[in-house]
């Protein structure tokens, strides 16, 4: 699955959203009146089972009904936030959403990571990337420009559970937002590169 896609920065708010009620909602997979779709406000509830659907986002640009496999809980210094994994039938998929950059919805639908070479990178400008911290700072990928915004440590809690396990973290995103490239290292670990698509 995808890690660190994108940061949710909620402060005292807990879990509740309610900017993406166009693009995303949660539905409950038994026959009674809880079929009804619910709006993103209460995404923030779903449980292993439940399932969302991103509209418009199918191959053929029909809803995708997503259900979701796993939920995880993610902590750094820059706040809190979440990821449903799940799938669609046909791939798999993880949702992030975070109000940091503008009230944005992450999509990867990535099956396994890539390695740093994928997108021109080595382990030694990563280093001198987090060192210089410098928005001017950029990777190309596909034809594409992507802009560093961040760089930091973060902590994923499997299943939301009470273990995190540590790891570093860069962010590289196109000039419009569209786009987002996570670099992801924990130790003793190789290097993980995430490919991820915004909606808004």
């Amino acid at each position: 699955a995808c890690r660190g896609m994108g940061r949710v920065n909620q402060g005292n708010s807990g879990r509740k959203m309610g900017v993406f009620g166009s693009l995303f909602r949660k539905r409950k997979r038994n026959g009674s009146s809880s079929d009804v779709p619910q709006t993103i406000d209460s995404v923030g509830t779903a449980t292993v089972g439940d399932v969302v659907v991103i509209r418009g986002f199918s191959p053929t640009l029909e809803d995708a009904y997503i259900v979701i496999q796993q939920l995880n809980r993610y902590e750094s210094s820059r706040g809190e936030w979440y990821d449903l994994i799940g799938s669609d039938g046909e791939r798999s998929l993880t949702v992030e959403w975070h109000d940091e950059y503008g009230q944005t919805l992450f999509v990867c639908v990535q099956e396994a990571p890539m390695a740093l070479s994928a997108v021109n990178l080595t382990e030694a400008e990563l280093v001198r990337i987090d060192e210089e911290h410098s928005l001017d700072n950029h990777i190309e990928y596909k034809g594409e420009w992507f802009f560093y915004r961040n760089s930091y440590e973060a902590f994923r809690f499997a299943e939301n559970g009470d273990d995190g396990a540590g790891f570093f973290l860069w962010e590289f995103f196109t000039r419009n937002g569209d786009g987002l490239i996570s670099v992801v290292k924990e130790e003793e670990s190789p290097f993980e590169v995430y490919i991820s698509e915004t909606l808004s």
